[in-house]
């Protein structure tokens, strides 16, 4: 984001503003609600990277550049569940209709084609668990299209481009696709015999996510920093000695190593 752009609740309600004099605030009905400084579970230092213009972006944690004050404010996250590496890729900023700003890391553990990456700024259609899709019915987000056809297989097409994937479960007796609420899509035949499935089974909260794109996953999204209601579990921190001009003039910092980017 750059000074004049927002993020919008779903309900409009609230606003997350990057505001002309580099202050992000969050917008309740046009009044004041919140401002990212000295916050909790946020640090602030007074070296805000130089290779960027004033902005807010989230790269794992949340950062607001600011040379105005000199300054960059950075959320202070929870450990990646999926790990550091790739996180990332992993992580988006929304504001929900609650009022609260959440950092969310979005863990796949499934996807119909590893080559397309998970893209946050494009629409998706999620299908929570305990959900049976209906035979036919055409689950459509942008030029994208999901189907269980009435022959028994899933498909996933765009228009000009045709079928991206599927599971190739036609004529095969099948009578139910599930997204289960142990986080495994399935499926089913005659008598509940599973037919295909993505192997997801132990992820309760998993959802089907199909992106505008034409990638299918199954994906679990869990908060890594929130505004409030959510206390990240946040690494130790670790000193770090570093040799100055003489072995008598030691530099000791202290650093805290999932904020630390590259």
């Amino acid at each position: 984001m750059v000074p004049g752009q927002y993020l919008e609740s779903p309900s409009k309600r609230f606003k997350l503003l990057l505001q002309p004099d580099i202050n992000l605030a969050l917008y309740d009905n046009g009044a004041l609600a919140w401002v990212a400084d000295n916050n909790p579970y946020t640090t602030t230092s007074r070296n805000p990277n130089n290779d960027l213009v004033n902005c807010f972006y989230v790269h794992t944690t949340g950062i607001l550049v600011d040379h105005s004050r000199g300054r960059a404010w950075m959320t202070t996250n929870g450990v990646p569940v999926g790990g550091d590496k790739g996180s990332a890729e992993r992580t988006f900023v929304q504001v929900q209709d609650d009022g609260n700003l959440v950092i969310v890391e979005s863990v796949p553990f499934w996807a119909s084609n590893a080559a397309l990456l998970p893209d946050f700024t494009q629409p998706s259609l999620a299908i929570p668990g305990g959900t049976t899709l209906e035979v036919d019915k055409r689950y459509v987000v942008g030029g994208t299209t999901m189907v269980f056809q009435s022959d028994g297989n899933f498909v996933v097409s765009n228009g000009p481009l045709g079928v991206l994937w599927a599971s190739w479960t036609q004529n095969k007796g099948a009578t139910r696709a599930v997204m289960q609420t142990d986080g495994n899509f399935v499926i089913y035949g005659a008598n509940n015999t599973p037919l295909w499935y993505t192997g997801t089974a132990g992820q309760p909260g998993a959802e089907l996510k199909l992106q505008a794109n034409g990638r299918l996953s199954v994906v679990k999204e869990l908060p890594v920093w929130a505004r409030f209601g959510y206390t990240p579990t946040v690494r130790p921190r670790r000193r770090v000695i570093y040799p100055g001009s003489t072995i008598e003039n030691w530099k000791v910092k202290d650093f805290t190593f999932d904020n630390v980017w590259g």
